[in-house]
């Protein structure tokens, strides 16, 4: 990864003194990107993919317009160059601002976490002729991906009986659900989708920068909410490693709702538990993926395959503990234990 990328940063006239000392590969600790430290405060973000996965250019396109257009929030890195995918770099490359600062101290930062994320979801909606995906009912269409994950990896990820009858259950109230609520009218503002505690970086000055921007679309922003807070993402990062209390929690919705404003917010309660409850499906089901494809040959013929070979050992180890305690019964019960009471 370290000479393509630096073949590629030389053919810029800003990069074209750079040497292989001047970049430093720092800790693979992410399912998508690796990073590497630059010069002048920068990094580069290198996407993780085959060899001559044909939609990772499209995927990187996606991202870099995503850095544009949150910028005006500022609290996500400016954005500065964009290596297009080339052997070597399959998922090619964004050049971005360097973040200093580490991860968010939970429960004390949620409070920084609510003002990023409300700065950031009463941003303008992108134009219509942007490449940001957009979802049109983002409970159906969430559902739908929920659905579909179920059904290839459920079985095979889950060991434990128990656990995958508490996981279906789940999913066949959601099945209700969406009979009753679904074809209401649903708030859509710039969403994030991978908003984990992991993926903020508080600074010096207490500001939490959201750093990921590899799922930005136009959705729901409950779902933001939901994923910043609910153990399966508190438990995600071994920097974070926290489960917060229904406090802490009841804390961090207040205090978003109180920046977004009286309307925004009134549009979103009612979407609130709905949309925590299929988070919490949309994420066991994300790891159930994890799970079987990375642990399975892999597929030339599936570009889609998922693989954790540019992780860390420590890491892997890491996210195989979280998921082997994010699919015990136990687990599993005292999260839907926040709604099923």
């Amino acid at each position: 990864m370290i000479d393509p990328l630096l073949s590629a940063l030389r053919e810029r006239p800003a990069f074209a003194s750079l040497t292989i000392a001047d970049l430093e590969p720092l800790p693979a600790t992410g399912t998508a990107h690796g990073h590497v430290r630059l010069p002048d405060d920068l990094i580069a973000r290198v996407a993780y993919a085959h060899e001559g996965d044909p939609s990772a250019a499209a995927r990187l396109a996606v991202q870099a317009e995503a850095f544009r257009h949150l910028s005006a929030a500022h609290r996500t890195p400016r954005l500065h160059d964009v290596i297009a995918p080339r052997p070597g770099l399959p998922g090619g490359a964004l050049i971005v601002d360097a973040i200093d600062g580490r991860a968010p101290r939970l429960p004390d930062e949620l409070a920084a976490m609510a003002d990023t994320l409300a700065r950031i979801h009463t941003l303008p909606l992108p134009a219509d002729d942007q490449p940001i995906p957009r979802q049109k009912n983002p409970f159906l269409e969430t559902l739908a991906a929920i659905e579909q994950n179920a059904t290839r990896f459920l079985d095979k990820a889950v060991p434990d009986a128990g656990a995958r009858a508490e996981i279906a259950e789940e999913l066949s109230l959601m099945r209700e659900l969406a009979n009753a609520i679904a074809h209401r009218a649903q708030p859509l503002t710039v969403a994030l989708a991978d908003t984990h505690p992991g993926n903020f970086i508080v600074d010096a000055d207490g500001i939490a920068w959201f750093v990921d921007l590899e799922k930005v679309h136009v959705g729901s922003p409950a779902i933001d909410l939901a994923h910043a807070t609910l153990a399966t993402s508190t438990l995600w990062h071994p920097d974070v490693g926290k489960v917060l209390s229904r406090a802490d929690v009841q804390r961090f919705y207040t205090l978003y709702l109180e920046r977004v404003g009286p309307k925004q917010a009134a549009d979103l309660e009612p979407w609130l538990q709905p949309m925590r409850r299929l988070t919490w499906l949309r994420t066991t089901l994300f790891m159930a993926r994890w799970r079987v494809q990375t642990r399975e040959p892999r597929d030339p013929s599936d570009p889609t395959q998922w693989s954790d070979a540019g992780l860390e050992p420590a890491m892997k180890a890491h996210i195989d503990a979280r998921i082997d305690q994010c699919f015990r019964r136990d687990t599993i019960q005292s999260i839907r234990a926040e709604w099923m009471a």
